[in-house]
């Protein structure tokens, strides 16, 4: 109380000997008295300083308090802009991030294309394909058919890219940029579909399951790798850019386009979705 108080002190030092000095000095010694234009004058020009103060000092006071409420603490923000990252690789920050995933991902990677069963003539789709590593094993399963990989990053786009080019040099691989909201996907053009670590990134999780289900050939496979809501997600992880989901909420999702799923693996912190199309 006693600080902002402080802050009127200025208007106090402006108004106080104005009003004396006008009022007890300068306006009867010019031998004018009463109501007139002149004391009515000299009051509005005191009045509107005075509100112009008041306001102005509200209005300060207001943005440092928003400013001082508002700004998250340097670790939420920096989280904040790993998981934006993560979501958009971009950057030197992005290169790592792809170099780090080729590593810290392997194990969900390679379980997922088991659980694809890949066959030699498949055509496959793998949507998020990141610096393409995985890509380029399913490639090499897909010894005589054909594989795409959609991502929404120029940056993973041209890492997939150099990581694949012997198979897109052969016409056997495509690496292509995609938004999730409209993937432009051939329909019944894929044997089987993949994503990892994805589905947490989607706006329209219902929107790219009904693209996924129109692009799968009847007896196709789609398998989601994926981190499940629950008390093993991170804290860090806790923010707009992304977006967890119990399995049953997936399997439930797929069945209104038309795949029949069942969560056919799971570790601490990862589950692994198989949905098909009869």
């Amino acid at each position: 109380m006693m600080n902002r108080a402080r802050l009127y002190l200025p208007l106090a030092g402006f108004v106080i000997p104005t009003v004396v000095i006008g009022y007890g000095f300068v306006i009867p010694r010019s031998c004018i008295a009463g109501v007139n234009e002149l004391t009515l004058g000299f009051a509005t020009t005191i009045l509107g300083a005075v509100f112009t103060y008041v306001a102005g000092l509200r209005t300060a006071l207001s943005e440092m308090q928003g400013a001082t409420c508002s700004k998250p603490p340097l670790r939420i923000r920096l989280s904040r802009w790993v998981n934006r990252q993560a979501a958009h690789p971009r950057g030197l920050f992005g290169r790592f991030l792809g170099w780090n995933w080729t590593r810290e991902t392997a194990a969900v990677n390679a379980a997922t294309l088991d659980l694809l069963s890949i066959e030699p003539e498949s055509r496959v789709l793998e949507l998020g394909c990141g610096p393409g590593v995985t890509l380029r094993e399913a490639a090499r399963r897909a010894s005589r058919g054909s594989v795409v990989g959609l991502d929404v990053s120029n940056l993973m786009i041209a890492t997939s890219r150099r990581c694949n080019r012997t198979g897109i040099r052969e016409g056997r691989v495509e690496v292509r940029k995609a938004d999730a909201d409209d993937l432009t996907l051939e329909a019944e053009a894929f044997d089987r579909i993949y994503s990892v670590h994805c589905i947490y990134f989607w706006n329209d999780p219902d929107r790219v399951f009904g693209q996924l289900a129109a692009a799968l050939r009847p007896g196709g496979r789609l398998v989601l790798a994926f981190r499940p809501e629950g008390p093993s997600v991170p804290a860090r992880f806790r923010d707009p850019s992304y977006h967890f989901y119990v399995p049953e909420d997936v399997i439930a999702r797929l069945a209104t386009v038309g795949l029949s799923s069942e969560v056919s693996k799971q570790s601490d912190d990862v589950v692994w979705i198989v949905a098909e199309r009869p």
